[in-house]
């Protein structure tokens, strides 16, 4: 059960400027700089005699400026699509030389073709009036989104939006049985992370830089698997604790992070192969730290003894670190950084990214007494109000923390969505106000979820594809159950379930047209439940959990666990069959040693546990199979 806290209305802030105070002052400065290097190329243009340094003086105010001013409009075109490229590369790899080099390279190609500069004012003209043209389009538009948002907070001080507290762990938490089908679907991630830890056979191999990399595939593998273990056998280690232990341990290996070295390189002008100890990278740090705080609270502490986690770069050079270095980075950098949010890639704050390195912290204060969560949250909290959420309402997903600048279309329903779920466990009431903003655009129709039109609608980030709007089902599915708004949940799971087509091996099932990524994150979604993230990453788990009998051990696929319960003396499991009938051992630990059980559903009434508290269980398991040791 949970306590609920004094209801308020959870109202959109009025900004008290067109932008954030941090966003304003980085802006001032960009503009501060790009006048005087205008200023600059004033002069140049009209002292110089030689019009080739004119031509690139120009070029350098204004990507094709040296065209424009030769009359090459053409050509001053092409050199603007190339630099709006430059751009979209810096975007996507973090790599900050790109522009100035694009830029550098087209105010050279239109020195070496100057002839006749006959419109050297147009060409200086350009910039500035883009510049202005820019803050007048974003002023209107701010104008426009404060109306929006006084509107909407008519609406939210009468909606009654609540935010729960904490729940009773000594009353117990929910578990659920799982279907036949929800095995099937969680066998898919099974899979990938039974294979050798070396191996990656099965996941997605386009790129280590956006979202389609390694690491974040590893990243919704572990958590789905997670929250199954949270959800439905909290009382099973066995190999749904070892593939856990797998997808984190392949993240350590190099093909997973060595992305940053590279991105350092570009991003930073710095060689650091370091993936930890930087200012940046909070999409390892966070994503990382996450995954490790999910498999503490509910097995073991391994990983935060340390050197546990070794980032091995060569024979010679190896980062050690453990889950206590991660959340430290975090909190550092969180404190450090004049945004309290800090960046993925050089430059680039995602505010996605920054939930995960805030969760990374509440998990580890709960898990060992630290205050880091505590010391940010106020600071992050005010970060996102002023700096990261427009008039109305909607989230920023991209800032640019240099020039101040941000991506607009990066402002997506999925962007929304999946932001609003990961935030729930430590900013709830930004995310229960961001879903009820997000749900006026959802409609259900005959049983199914239709999302609204937007651009990038049906983007899957698992392979880049524009083809099916899957994983904006996937993201709603699992924010709205998190919530507590099952409707939405259930019309997008029976949408995905009617709609999409499935691949079936085996009893291993996936959605066949939907990226890995995608899979892994339906996988979290069907797993899901009420306050399920917030429950597992601030709560944790009921000292009964802690402390009674699990099934430690027991055959894959042979022996499929739908339910698995202790209530700190007895253990209650729900078995199915994973490769037809089977005659199957069943290791059952932390039992009180010598002490006899009885055993229901099981080849024998009774077992003695060993002086480890260890016994072996004989199952003849044909269909679902119900077995209680007490």
């Amino acid at each position: 059960m949970t306590s609920t806290l004094e209801q308020r209305p959870l109202l959109i802030p009025v900004p008290d400027g067109a932008f954030g105070p941090t966003t304003r002052l980085r802006i001032t400065w960009s503009i501060g700089v790009y006048t005087a290097l205008w200023l600059v190329v004033l002069v140049v243009a009209g002292a110089a005699t030689d019009d080739g340094w004119r031509a690139a003086a120009l070029g350098l105010v204004w990507p094709g400026g040296g065209f424009v001013a030769g009359g090459s409009f053409v050509l001053a075109a092409v050199v603007l699509a190339i630099f709006v490229l430059g751009l979209v590369v810096w975007w996507f790899f973090g790599a900050t030389i790109v522009p100035p080099l694009v830029l550098a390279g087209t105010a050279w190609w239109g020195a070496a073709s100057a002839d006749d500069l006959d419109h050297v004012g147009l060409a200086l003209a350009i910039g500035p009036t883009l510049v202005v043209l820019g803050l007048l389009v974003h002023l209107a538009r701010h104008r426009s989104q404060k109306r929006i948002g006084a509107e909407l907070n008519r609406e939210l001080a009468t909606a009654g939006l609540v935010v729960g507290g904490a729940p009773d762990l000594d009353a117990g938490l929910p578990v659920a049985e799982s279907s036949a089908e929800d095995l099937a679907r969680l066998r898919f991630g099974l899979d990938l992370a039974l294979q050798p830890v070396d191996e990656f056979t099965g996941f997605t191999h386009l790129d280590q830089y956006r979202e389609a990399a390694l690491r974040y595939q590893l990243n919704a593998l572990s958590y789905g698997l997670s929250m199954a273990q949270f959800t439905r056998t909290p009382a099973f280690g066995g190999y749904l604790a070892e593939a856990q232990r797998n997808a984190i341990e392949k993240m350590l290996r190099r093909k997973a992070w060595a992305y940053w070295a590279h991105e350092n390189a570009w991003g930073n002008l710095k060689w650091d192969p370091e993936p930890v100890e930087n200012s940046e990278n909070i999409m390892l740090t966070g994503f990382y730290g996450l995954q490790i705080g999910m498999y503490e609270t509910l097995n073991d502490d391994r990983y935060s003894q340390p050197g546990s986690l070794a980032f091995r770069w060569n024979a010679k050079r190896t980062y050690d670190h453990s889950f206590g270095s991660l959340a430290s980075s975090i909190h550092r950098n969180m404190n450090a950084s004049e945004y309290t949010l800090f960046p993925c890639e050089p430059n680039w704050i995602y505010t996605v990214c920054n939930t995960f390195g805030i969760n990374t912290l509440v998990s580890h204060d709960r898990l060992h007494g630290t205050t880091y969560a505590a010391e940010v949250q106020p600071t992050l909290q005010a970060a996102y109000d002023r700096e990261f959420v427009r008039p109305d309402g909607k989230l920023l997903g991209v800032r640019a923390a240099h020039l101040g600048m941000t991506w607009n279309f990066w402002a997506s329903p999925s962007v929304q969505t999946t932001t609003t779920y990961w935030m729930h466990a430590a900013l709830p009431e930004l995310s229960l106000r961001t879903w009820w903003l997000l749900k006026r655009g959802l409609e259900i129709r005959d049983g199914l979820l239709h999302l609204p039109k937007f651009a990038t609608k049906n983007l899957d980030p698992g392979n880049y594809l524009m083809l099916r709007d899957t994983f904006g089902h996937v993201v709603t599915m699992m924010a709205a159950r998190e919530i507590g708004d099952e409707e939405y949940a259930a019309a997008a799971q029976r949408t995905l379930d009617e709609r999409e087509p499935i691949e079936d091996r085996d009893g291993v099932r996936r959605m066949q047209r939907s990226s890995g990524l995608a899979n892994l994150y339906a996988s979290l979604g069907r797993f899901g439940r009420e306050n399920g993230l917030r429950d597992l990453v601030a709560h944790g788990t009921p000292a009964a959990w802690r402390t009674g009998p699990v099934l430690a051990e027991c055959a894959y696929p042979d022996v499929l666990v739908a339910k698995a319960v202790t209530d700190g003396e007895a253990l209650d499991l729900v078995l199915l069959p994973g490769a037809g009938p089977v005659r199957t051992d069943l290791a059952i630990e932390r039992l009180v040693p010598g002490r006899d059980y009885q055993v229901t559903g099981a080849a024998t009434n009774t077992v003695t546990a060993d002086r480890e508290g260890r016994a072996i269980v004989t199952v003849e398991l044909g269909e679902r199979l119900e077995v209680r040791v007490y």
